[in-house]
């Protein structure tokens, strides 16, 4: 799917610079729009999503027939009542990277705006993709939650392997882990979404910022945001 289908909103690219209403100024005015460019430009986003029937025989919610039981409090209490759970990954490919480092050796801040831009792009995929599995649920009188992925609160990350496998991300999308669980590309996203019936009410996530056990060592909170963006 060509990138021009989404998004780079500025108020996004922003936000991950941590813009707190400074003067822009014509210079990063510009840059703003070279680097949103060159990221759609580079960019090959895609998306693969499935959806699983839940069961709880274990006591902790279960994809349907995978076998894969979702550890930890807070993705159970996440999909607290779920009938079903989507499973979905995106991602922008590998060339944003290698355009990053040929941004990098230039000027190191037109990386860091490029590296915004892209994460706002990545966002916007997940967005589109998420939007599909909201219509899907409405098509069969359910309400859809909202995205949490591993490592949020107490979901452990290790899981990452399991999520991706759900959906074929590796064979589907070239996304593949790292020993330490991170994705490449760097700019992907994995994340679940329950399903519910119409109303239960949404999950919004299994626990606040004050109270989530990962709160010293958030990586998400260290940017600025949470598990619920």
């Amino acid at each position: 799917m060509p990138a021009s289908e989404f998004s780079v909103e500025r108020s996004e690219v922003l936000r991950y610079l941590g813009y707190r209403g400074q003067e822009l100024g014509p210079e990063l005015e510009g840059l703003l729009d070279e680097m949103s460019q060159r990221c759609l430009e580079s960019a090959r986003p895609r998306y693969v999503w499935r959806v699983f029937p839940l069961t709880a025989e274990s006591g902790q919610p279960e994809l349907g027939g995978t076998g894969i039981v979702l550890r930890g409090r807070d993705i159970q209490k996440h999909l607290d009542r779920g009938v079903a759970c989507a499973v979905m990954a995106a991602t922008l490919g590998l060339e944003p990277e290698r355009e990053m480092l040929r941004i990098g050796r230039r000027s190191t801040t037109g990386e860091i705006v490029f590296n915004a831009a892209c994460t706002a792009l990545i966002e916007s995929v997940a967005d589109v993709c998420e939007g599909e599995i909201r219509a899907y649920a409405k098509g069969r009188g359910f309400a859809a939650g909202y995205r949490y992925s591993p490592g949020y609160g107490d979901f452990p990350l290790e899981q990452q392997t399991e999520i991706l496998g759900a959906v074929e991300a590796g064979t589907r999308l070239g996304i593949t882990l790292t020993d330490s669980l991170l994705m490449v590309p760097k700019k992907s996203v994995s994340a679940l979404i329950g399903l519910y019936p119409a109303g239960e009410g949404i999950r919004r996530g299994g626990s606040t910022c004050e109270t989530c056990e990962n709160y010293e060592h958030c990586e998400f909170r260290k940017e600025g945001f949470g598990c619920g963006g």
